[in-house]
């Protein structure tokens, strides 16, 4: 085996998955549903439709009746980005319908559509996923990585520069952890996406939902690379082999691998796992190698190989932060991606100092087997050693969070319209979106003859008596563009609202208008 076959077969490798055929984009995010959120119907629908702004797998359809019974209607669901799912006969109630879809980056998206037919009667509660199963699958897809990159990673130091007598046996357990880990992060992924309690992981649901995701093309690489990876350690350039498979696991699933466009992102992936396992699992490697007085050659190997590592890790991530953030620019920030990103970034940033401190001030002296340097050296890798594990449990927590680029992919509704008179006054009515949640309301006022009046006040008020609602007031205050304006109404159900101007014309004369405006 000549020493360009490693580097070929990883090019290999990284070509199988990164060019891969693909025909969704990202992380799902529901676009509409059908019958409307909340709404009263009169007769009861047939069907029921869930609109995403991608590809969708359903895992689990489940219709919960007005006495609490629950019918499963996964088999009745059709389509692909638009799910039709048929209905039975409804019962006079109010009907739930939980639904729990896969996207393409195999991370489950769940929800719930509540309506009625002919009356309204108590919602049933439904339970939410278990949360202890999300925090064992966090710890657990934790261990993985912290086993994975760093036992691989140092099997990939040995090729490169050797291991220290006793440091094969300590990569041996690592790479073990996380060859255990990985199967059993698995089982969580389908129990979480199922939203089953922890029993759940020991039903052939919860494994063959995680498997039909992506993660299960990540669990069968990742586990060849742990494979390899304990094969490298005997026969080096197996370690090249280790850490391409490594590489790309994590490039075939998850938020950043399947972002668009994936010609960017999925090599974006790959590079930067390619360079944080070379920088990370030299570490307990160095560590071992500056207990001994012929430690210098590794340490030099690895300081001539680190500024390239360190700037393809840069370049990669900062590809992939762009994507990712997408144009939400500085609200992004604030959700809870972007909180996970800056607190990666400022351990990344700590963790990229005491690089360039081992770099430019203790490797040199380190090298000339100055006792103190060597000492400060040994510390400042324990310290990069705990900001590492800190910055993989950072990333494994983006497996409960969308990313900015999908959260902007929700369309908000197209407003909402309504014409109300008296013969003395006319009123257009803007509900900006038209639909449940947090509104902004627009009026525009003219007088029979469809010329703008300038009344002293402005009252909008707001009711759906049927459904318990009681009437809601604002004032309204009137901006440049010679509209009044409500902004922060809260409608929380669709359906059709009553609506009540009260208009002050003068300090005497006050009239009231009134009308209904549908918000879906």
């Amino acid at each position: 085996m000549t020493r360009l076959t490693p580097i070929l077969l990883s090019v290999l490798l990284a070509l199988l998955v990164l060019l891969s055929p693909v025909v969704a984009r990202a992380h799902a995010a529901l676009l509409s549903v059908t019958p409307a959120e909340g709404v009263l119907l009169d007769a009861a629908p047939t069907e029921a439709v869930l609109q995403f702004n991608e590809t969708v797998r359903p895992l689990a359809l489940t219709l919960i009746g007005p006495a609490g019974a629950s019918r499963d209607l996964t088999a009745a669901a059709t389509g692909d980005s638009t799910l039709t799912i048929a209905l039975p006969d409804l019962k006079r109630g109010t009907q739930v319908l939980t639904w729990r879809v896969t996207s393409d980056d195999g991370h489950p998206v769940a929800g719930t559509l509540i309506f009625s037919v002919g009356e309204v009667s108590g919602a049933v509660e439904v339970a939410a996923g278990d949360p202890l199963v999300a925090g064992l699958l966090w710890g657990v897809k934790l261990l993985m990585s912290v086993g994975l990159v760093l036992g691989i990673g140092g099997a990939l130091f040995g090729a490169l520069a050797g291991l220290s007598p006793g440091t094969g046996p300590i990569l041996v357990r690592l790479i073990g952890l996380g060859l255990v880990m990985t199967p059993l992060a698995l089982g969580l992924h389908g129990a979480d996406a199922l939203g089953l309690s922890l029993s759940g992981i020991f039903t052939a649901d919860a494994w063959s939902t995680g498997w039909a995701t992506s993660f299960g093309t990540m669990t069968v690489l990742a586990l060849m690379a742990g494979l390899f990876g304990l094969a490298g350690l005997s026969v080096r350039p197996l370690a090249f082999v280790a850490v391409a498979l490594v590489a790309a696991a994590y490039a075939s699933a998850g938020h950043a691998g399947a972002a668009d466009p994936r010609w960017l992102t999925r090599p974006a992936v790959f590079a930067h796992l390619m360079a944080l396992t070379f920088w990370l699992g030299a570490l307990i490697p160095l560590l071992r190698w500056l207990r001994r007085a012929d430690g210098s050659p590794a340490l030099q190997r690895f300081s001539d190989l680190i500024p390239f590592a360190v700037i393809l890790l840069a370049a990669s991530g900062l590809a992939l932060g762009f994507v990712q953030m997408g144009d939400a620019g500085f609200g992004g920030w604030r959700t809870a991606y972007g909180r996970i990103l800056v607190a990666k970034l400022a351990l990344l940033v700590i963790l990229l100092l005491l690089a360039a401190w081992n770099r430019w001030s203790l490797t040199t002296p380190a090298l000339r087997a100055e006792p103190r340097a060597t000492g400060r050296l040994r510390m400042v890798i324990i310290a990069e050693l705990i900001l590492v594990t800190a910055i993989l449990g950072l990333a494994a927590g983006w497996r409960f969070t969308p990313p900015p680029r999908a959260l902007a992919m929700v369309v908000a509704a197209p407003p909402a319209y309504a014409h109300i008179m008296t013969g003395e006054v006319m009123a257009d009515l803007t509900i900006t979106p038209g639909s449940t949640g947090t509104v902004a309301a627009a009026i525009w006022l003219s007088d029979g003859e469809m010329q703008p009046i300038s009344p002293q006040a402005v009252t909008l008020s707001v009711s759906m008596p049927e459904r318990g609602i009681e009437r809601m007031s604002r004032e309204a205050t009137q901006d440049a563009d010679g509209l009044w304006h409500v902004s922060d109404l809260v409608l929380p159900l669709a359906g059709e609202w009553r609506v009540e101007l009260e208009i002050r014309l003068t300090r005497f004369s006050m009239t009231r208008i009134e009308g209904t405006i549908d918000i879906k």
